[in-house]
């Protein structure tokens, strides 16, 4: 092929180290135009409102309050879609808010930027809607305390929620065209496709299902890569693809014992495919009798599967004694932001720089300083991202973005028609996003800047200001967040992981002796493992795509893990409210088993088989743990 006819990525790749073309080459991607057309709509719909009102700054704050929720809707089921889309909004509000007030109080300012960064911190580590809530608290208190915007701090909190309201209409109303993402549309041809192994068990059925299986992995994953913190909704899918391969090693067992699938495990996976197709809860068709070992691990694990396709909660076991609230609930997400060594470092690092940036802000040296703060809080974003990477993709999506704005201002004088610009950046965000981070700012960059230009009408110029005050973010970033903390340079992933399965089995050990001196601190060390590989995990999926893909592979290994620990709380507080606790031979045996897996893990090895379950053992830690093994011990965790 000639030279001249090459691909900008095939000459970048010949002038550029291998590091950096991954670092800033756009994935594959296709155009969601519903997304897109939906951005536009949310973002251009209030400022022509306010235009027809005879004043279109009157729309800024409800476009941008239908922004930054906007691009939290990610599909997924609708009940959590418009529970994402409304906390992040609330978390916007809020920070606005919180700006507004202390606008023009001078270096008052600084201390409360660096409270709202700590604040931020903490609620991203909650999970992918707590991720995406921070980042707007802390991006909307930058705003607020910079940008004199229309109407005081509560009016203007409300006009931005009145913005997310909108995105809540646009994001249910396609709701009769899109019943669910593509996804859930994997996971239930996983389903499927066990129910033909279950009817014809040759090797065929055997490899339609493992592709598959292959394809829901890989549908999870590539949802999982783009979304911030944890998602329930992906963790339940993850969970679900887990409990079928389960289901695919029991039916083969059951075969080598030269044993039938029993009709009611077929009917069982029939329902559950029904359930997931239709959006309802399965019904449980009786249990198979039997005592074979292989019967009762497909039991085991079509139950589990039951259980999670009726919306069981996969983050903590329902107590017969004590059911999961809003109380308990809240507890939880309470935990969550206290536990884990990273949380605590990522919120000094996080507040250290925030404040930096605030505080030169304050000197005057730059002409629209707030950019400066704002690009910061977006680089160094409350989720454990690459630091290095979102730097350099938003340096330079920024600096084209910016070079496509002047044109733009050049050649649109201010007035109406400057909203064209606007819907077609708008949606090229969603779009943007799918690719690479950088192409998002490329079309963010220009967008903020026509939003800027209806208030203060700066033309062209603004262009070369953003561009300075995100060059002087990203290097703060870079100087202070990123180069003087060597954990920011990789994700051990692998012995994070084998370092929580160990720190697990300790607690097991003492975890049914309330005498035990050491209970309290083991369980302790246990959370803040746990708490530690969430964090580690979620910065190693926003690495490049050569490090996140080979990452996120983790992940049905993440979900078992979480089962254990879960499982094993679960099992100490029914022994706390009266349950008898398990003999202490079944508790070594369970941590021992648990101790090999990590040490496997270390090794680089597959587990050894264990042995027989000690008598008394609770079934459902058992079981559990055994889930953990099978899924150290397949493809998709080594």
């Amino acid at each position: 092929m000639p030279r001249l006819f090459r691909s900008a990525a095939d000459r970048l790749a010949d002038a550029a180290p291998g590091w950096l073309v991954e670092t800033v080459r756009p994935v594959p991607a296709r155009p969601d135009w519903w997304p897109m057309i939906r951005m536009a709509l949310a973002v251009t719909v209030p400022l022509l409102v306010g235009a027809a009102a005879g004043n279109v700054t009157l729309g800024l704050l409800p476009s941008m309050g239908a922004m930054g929720p906007g691009l939290a809707d990610r599909g997924g089921p609708y009940r959590e879609k418009v529970a994402r889309i409304g906390l992040v909004g609330l978390g916007g509000a809020a920070g606005y808010a919180i700006g507004a007030t202390v606008r023009g109080h001078g270096w008052w300012t600084v201390p409360v930027i660096m409270v709202v960064s700590v604040a931020s911190a903490l609620i991203s580590t909650v999970g992918a809607k707590g991720s995406l809530a921070g980042l707007q608290l802390l991006v909307m208190a930058v705003i607020g305390s910079g940008i004199p915007l229309p109407g005081g701090p509560l009016p203007g909190a409300a006009l931005f929620l009145l913005g997310t309201a909108w995105v809540i209409v646009l994001g249910v109303a396609d709701r009769p065209l899109r019943s669910r993402n593509p996804e859930e549309t994997a996971t239930v041809q996983v389903y499927r496709a066990l129910g033909r192994l279950i009817d014809d068990r040759d090797a065929g059925a055997l490899a339609a299902f493992d592709a598959a299986l292959e394809s829901g992995y890989d549908a999870v994953f590539g949802a999982r890569s783009a979304s911030g913190g944890q998602d329930p909704a992906q963790t339940r899918l993850i969970a679900l693809l887990n409990q079928a391969s389960l289901i695919r090693n029991a039916l083969i067992s059951l075969g080598q014992e030269g044993l039938d699938p029993p009709e009611e495990t077929a009917a069982a996976v029939e329902e559950i495919v029904a359930a997931l197709d239709e959006g309802r809860p399965p019904h449980r068709p009786p249990r198979p009798d039997g005592d074979s070992p292989a019967l009762r691990a497909l039991n085991s694990a079509v139950d589990g599967a039951v259980e999670l396709a009726s919306g069981g909660d996969v983050e903590a076991e329902q107590l017969p004694y004590r059911p999961v609230g809003h109380g308990e609930r809240f507890r939880k997400a309470w935990a969550k932001m206290w536990y884990g060594h990273f949380t605590r470092l990522y919120a000094v690092r996080l507040a250290l720089c925030m404040g930096v940036a605030a505080a030169i802000s304050g000197f005057g040296l730059f002409e629209r300083s707030y950019w400066m703060v704002l690009t910061v809080a977006l680089v160094l974003k409350p989720d454990f991202g690459s630091v290095f990477a979102r730097a350099l993709q938003r340096a330079l999506g920024t600096f084209a973005g910016t070079l496509v704005a002047v044109v733009v201002l050049l050649v649109i004088p201010y007035g109406p028609l400057i909203l064209v610009p606007i819907a077609v950046f708008a949606a090229l965000i969603p779009y943007g996003l799918q690719r690479n981070w950088g192409l998002m700012s490329t079309f963010q960059a220009p967008l903020v800047l026509f939003l800027v230009d209806l208030l203060t009408r700066g033309g062209p110029r603004l262009a070369e200001i953003r561009l300075v005050d995100t060059l002087a973010g990203c290097l703060i970033v870079l100087l202070l967040g990123y180069l003087p903390w060597p954990g920011s340079w990789h994700a051990p992933v692998r012995g994070a992981f084998a370092d929580a399965v160990s720190a697990t089995a300790r607690y097991l050990r003492d975890a049914f002796d309330p005498g035990s001196p050491d209970r309290p601190v083991r369980r302790r060390r246990a959370y803040e493992a746990m708490a530690d590989l969430r964090a580690v995990f979620q910065r190693a999926v926003t690495e490049p795509p050569a490090v996140s893909r080979r990452i996120t592979t983790w992940m049905p290994a993440m979900t078992a893990l979480e089962k254990v620990a879960d499982t094993t709380a679960a099992t100490v507080a029914r022994a706390e409210y009266g349950a008898p606790p398990p003999p202490p031979e079944a508790v070594r045996t369970m941590a021992d088993s648990l101790e090999e897996i990590a040490e496997s893990i270390r090794r680089r090895r597959v587990p050894a088989e264990p042995g027989p379950a000690a008598e008394g053992a609770p079934e459902r830690l058992a079981d559990a743990i055994r889930a953990l093994r099978d899924t150290v011990s397949g493809r998709h965790a080594c």
